[in-house]
């Protein structure tokens, strides 16, 4: 038995352990929270294509209240995704695309009270989104524009 290698093993081990890897997560989908955030997120990108900034500040809550929370986790790495064919997502005159779009393609993370959108709205890179659910209302605490990275 001394003689016999035991890569195969180690390689079928390594195996099982990679495909459970990318297994969706065990947790529940709150399919209520995702759907008001995205709410959330679509009214915001409506507002900033229209430029109307009294509307802009009602989707972010006031630093006084995301203050009294730390974020469950880290910051994505900067890296750039890959670039979204215009025919998926329309370009509009500054570059990136439409908010409606882009949303419903963002990859959405929930740890409630927190959820944080990386939305794929230019080519430069996603708009990264944090949000924050107080008194039963989603709002933006962060928010960091692709290109304004």
């Amino acid at each position: 038995m001394d003689g016999i290698p035991c890569w195969p093993a180690m390689l079928l081990l390594a195996l099982a352990f990679a495909c459970d890897r990318g297994a969706r997560s065990k947790v529940p989908v709150d399919g209520k929270a995702e759907e008001a955030i995205r709410a959330e997120a679509r009214a915001f990108y409506r507002d900033l294509a229209s430029r109307d900034t009294p509307a802009l500040l009602n989707h972010f809550w006031p630093a006084k209240i995301a203050a009294r929370w730390e974020p469950p986790f880290d910051a994505p790495a900067q890296s750039r995704p890959p670039v979204l064919s215009t025919g998926v997502v329309p370009r509009v005159a500054q570059g990136c695309g439409a908010g409606d779009v882009a949303v419903a393609l963002a990859d959405l993370r929930v740890e409630r009270p927190w959820a944080r959108a990386m939305v794929p709205r230019c080519r430069e890179g996603s708009d990264e989104l944090w949000f924050l659910e107080f008194n039963a209302t989603w709002k933006i605490v962060h928010l960091a524009l692709a290109r304004e990275r």
